[in-house]
């Protein structure tokens, strides 16, 4: 393979980057993209900027398409074609449609197998367009899974325009494998597809949605499920700023495999007597940013037969990328102690994507909150999706409970919120008194459970997104517990990587690199230490907390904390 492409250490640049992005907010510069169609390019080389990139996924599994068992090689489901689907907008069932290629005509139900996607990507004269038919094609192949299949096409319509952009894709493709083992080589060479007649021209309902959107589709997909989603922004943070390339692309395939697993997952146990699924939401046109949801738990008899929670939590924004909420922001579920919420505990948190159209999914674990849970019967939770002033945009969203007993060793039977964060300035340590605490009799396990996540970004040390902020815990003087992020803040595509893991790929802004312990589209996950050992049951105990910054007082932004003392039996 081509020697791996340097990627600059994001602290690096950061300040340039913090500069960039506020530069392409306010809409500096313009890479005066020309249309001959009245389509609208809006670009890709700064994240916010609106170029609504569709659906990523390809699939073809045809006796020319390599391997006609991927699937089995792969371990991966297959899902029949759906004759019926006849979608022809983003987040439908895509209809059948047929493509010319340099290698014959493909047609999307014959080559269907279901465990594959198709991806397009398409050439538009731009700006954008340049960046992402010029970049190198060996991260595409190095980043991608081999259950997807890549189609070059272009919106020009002049044969021979369109000849001369197939044959430069082609050799920008060979090149790329000309690093590869003849056995790779051998794999990929049929799964890339290069269209004789432009994207516009193509008939069914890939043609009819291309034709449909009035923004440029540098990239559209069909995942597993057989629908078009947005692959969104195919942006890369680099020395010369967010440039198209070519090797975003191959994190959408990988995504629409995380997603399609989850999806199964959670059908199977929406149908199994053993899970009882609670509804906390599943509403349309939802514009609200914060809204309060009283629900029926089981009665405490029952509550008190689980040992595990996973909250399902399902949003789709149909709207195009400036709709969809510009920036990455806090969003998270509460349970309030009273009816009106004036007090409540955070059970799951995550952080919203940057202004990305499409469905995302996740199975947030969050069998310690279990222990604030016990009373069971009539509960109001508070469900916060980011600040209550941003723009209103519509978005459906579902939140489950999946409520089971899974035969774990024990169960939670309390827990006590013991600490919040705050600003991360040199009073942080003041605001974090000790906290005492009493596990009740018949305790048998007790945990720090910790959800953390820094934001900010202060001058010259970009505290404390960027930054390793360290928390230190101990119980009656015991040894530190610490929860620390070195070697995290800054790893360029540390949040890329965990598409896999449920991070949606495409967001427009610098989602890319790894924050210190969270990404934008994906839920911050819960710090669990086991504390047992320095615990005396039915005694009073004390935890002490301290936080720093690289071993000194803290220097800013701040620290969106919840710790909790979990009591389990």
């Amino acid at each position: 393979m081509r020697p791996p492409i340097v990627r600059p250490f994001l602290p690096f640049f950061l300040p340039f980057l913090i500069g960039a992005f506020a530069c392409a907010v306010a809409a500096c510069g313009d890479d005066g993209a020309a249309s001959d169609s009245g389509i609208s390019d809006s670009g890709m080389d700064a994240p916010s900027m609106m170029d609504s990139a569709p659906p990523d996924g390809a699939m073809d599994t045809g006796a020319d398409a390599g391997p006609p068992d991927i699937c089995d090689e792969m371990g991966l489901e297959r899902r029949p074609f759906d004759v019926d689907a006849s979608g022809t907008t983003f987040g439908t069932a895509a209809g059948d449609f047929s493509v010319e290629t340099s290698d014959g005509p493909f047609r999307l139900s014959d080559a269907w197998s279901g465990c594959e996607s198709y991806v397009f990507l398409n050439y538009f004269d731009s700006a954008t367009g340049d960046e992402l038919w010029n970049s190198f094609a060996d991260p595409l192949f190095e980043r991608s899974k081999g259950n997807v299949h890549y189609f070059f096409s272009t919106y020009e319509t002049v044969p021979t325009a369109v000849a001369a952009r197939m044959d430069a894709m082609r050799a920008n493709v060979e090149e790329a494998f000309s690093f590869m083992t003849p056995e790779d080589v051998a794999f990929w060479r049929p799964r890339v597809h290069y269209l004789t007649t432009s994207i516009r021209d193509v008939e069914g309902s890939l043609g009819d949605l291309v034709r449909g959107e009035t923004s440029v589709q540098f990239a559209v997909g069909i995942d597993r499920a057989q629908h078009f989603d947005p692959v969104g922004s195919l942006s890369q943070l680099t020395r010369s700023g967010f440039l198209a390339r070519l090797g975003m692309a191959a994190y959408a395939s990988r995504y629409y495999d995380y997603r399609f697993d989850l999806d199964q997952r959670l059908a199977r146990e929406s149908r199994d007597s053993s899970v009882t699924v609670v509804t906390l939401m599943d509403e349309g046109g939802v514009t609200d940013r914060e809204l309060d949801r009283v629900v029926t738990l089981p009665a405490a008899d029952v509550m008190a037969t689980f040992d595990s929670l996973e909250v399902d939590v399902e949003i789709e924004c149909h709207a195009g990328p400036g709709d969809c909420s510009e920036w990455d922001r806090i969003a998270a579920i509460f349970w309030c102690t009273d009816d009106s919420c004036a007090e409540r505990r955070e059970l799951v948190r995550w952080i919203t994507p940057y202004s990305r159209p499409g469905r995302r999914r996740w199975a947030i674990d969050a069998t310690p909150m279990l222990g604030l849970l016990t009373a069971g019967g009539a509960q109001t939770f508070r469900v916060v999706m980011g600040p209550t002033w941003e723009t209103a945009t519509e978005r459906d969203v579902a939140i489950r409970l999946h409520l089971s007993a899974r035969g774990a060793p024990n169960r939670p039977v309390g827990a006590e919120l013991a600490y919040r964060g705050g600003p991360f300035d040199a009073a942080y340590d003041d605001l974090h008194p000790p906290y005492h605490f009493t596990p009740p009799a018949g305790t048998t396990r007790i945990e720090l459970v910790t959800l953390v996540s820094g934001h900010g970004q202060t001058d010259g040390d970009n505290c404390a997104e960027w930054c390793n902020h360290e928390h230190e815990m101990r119980v009656n003087g015991g040894a530190p517990r610490r929860i620390a992020f070195s070697d995290m803040a800054g790893e360029a595509l540390g949040c890329a990587d965990l598409v896999d893991e449920g991070v949606i790929p495409g967001q427009y802004g610098n989602w890319a690199p790894l924050r210190a312990g969270w990404c934008p589209g994906l839920p911050v996950a819960a710090q669990r230490i086991d504390v047992t050992d320095d615990v005396t049951v039915g005694s009073e105990n004390e935890l002490t907390y301290t936080a720093s910054f690289e071993g000194g007082a803290p220097r800013g932004g701040s620290i969106d904390l919840s710790t909790y003392v979990v009591y389990y039996q």
